[in-house]
């Protein structure tokens, strides 16, 4: 090349390309030696096996308050960017020595529903020796329950997953909470079987265990359930009453709404907000009819913001989808959107 040949011009988007955030690497080495500052814990998605086992090497180290301080930041970095991707790191702390950073553990692989996740939250179901982690992956499993519903799980894994929580329910040394978490988990089970352990847990079950049926009840999407869920809109009792709401609005039918409508006088909050979250999941004119009045009559701020919330709900679900390749929402007919 001849000296007085011109270098190549620089474009645009070099100029305007951003600099490559911190490498896995650098953030381990931040961590390590005691940061605080988790700003580029993205750099940890889809960890590669060298900078995971740099990490596991480190875990032990760290106080029980920093791993949680971790994972809860991993959790929120998941939730808020879809893309990133940290279940290597909550797997590998799901049997750490504190309770509440398995509970993170359990949370943050729950989202990846993985056959061999399942068989692991499945044996740590049985095996692990704290009852609030135990009831944690019963609340994970219910995901999979839904998609053994909708033929996405092996017949081997079905398997597994309704025996692990089954036998759950059925061992009566086990915590009462496990166990009423375990059954609203499998309460999607559309097997006849599940249907009958519903109903006697319901009849014969402690009071948590009561609860857990009548949520099981909602989960089902049988309306054969429907009459024994406001049966219990008349309970003395207010977690009763607000789980058969709830229950209720699970099952998405219309013959709810008058029912439900009426314990909008229920004197505790809880239930009133029950009944509102549930009359927003049905929707139809009757429901946005009682959520306009309540929105519009009430003096009580709390109650007010949910039936708006229920409303924007129900309106949004109602609006018709365009059949051509945009589908975009139709908003021609007059369907009043709030404005967000």
């Amino acid at each position: 090349m001849s000296d007085d040949a011109e270098p190549s011009p620089q474009t645009a988007d070099d100029d305007e390309q951003e600099p490559a955030g911190p490498s896995a690497d650098d953030v381990l080495d931040q961590l390590e030696a005691g940061s605080d500052d988790y700003s580029s814990l993205r750099s940890l998605t889809e960890i590669g096996d060298a900078q995971l086992g740099r990490l596991i090497g480190m875990w032990p180290r760290f106080e029980p308050e920093r791993r949680r301080e971790l994972l809860a930041k991993l959790d929120q970095l998941a939730g808020e960017e879809a893309l990133l991707d940290f279940h290597r790191i909550h797997l590998s702390a799901l049997h750490d020595p504190d309770v509440a950073t398995r509970i993170l553990a359990v949370r943050g692989i729950a989202i990846e529903e993985r056959p061999d996740y399942l068989r692991i939250l499945c044996d740590q179901l049985e095996s692990d020796q704290a009852a609030s982690v135990r009831a944690e992956i019963a609340d994970a499993l219910g995901k999979w329950v839904v998609s053994l519903e909708f033929g996405f799980l092996s017949d081997e894994d079905a398997e597994e997953l309704e025996v692990a929580l089954t036998n759950r329910i059925h061992d009566e040394e086990e915590d009462d909470e496990v166990r009423g978490r375990c059954l609203e988990a499998i309460g999607a089970s559309s097997e006849d079987t599940i249907g009958e352990l519903i109903g006697e847990t319901y009849e014969v079950g402690s009071h948590r265990l009561r609860v857990a049926a009548i949520k099981a009840m909602g989960r089902s999407a049988s309306e054969t359930w429907l009459q024994i869920l406001i049966f219990n809109f008349d309970d003395e009792d207010a977690d009763i009453r607000a789980a058969a709401a709830t229950a209720a609005g699970a099952l998405l039918v219309d013959a709810a709404v008058t029912p439900l409508s009426m314990l909008l006088d229920d004197p505790e909050t809880e239930v009133q907000l029950a009944v509102i979250e549930s009359l927003g999941e049905i929707g139809g004119e009757e429901a946005e009819r009682i959520l306009t009045r309540l929105q519009r009559e009430t003096a009580t701020p709390e109650i007010r913001d949910a039936a708006e919330n229920a409303l924007a709900q129900s309106q949004l679900l109602s609006v018709p989808i365009r059949d051509d390749a945009s589908e975009e929402p139709d908003f021609s007919d007059g369907v009043d959107v709030p404005t967000i």
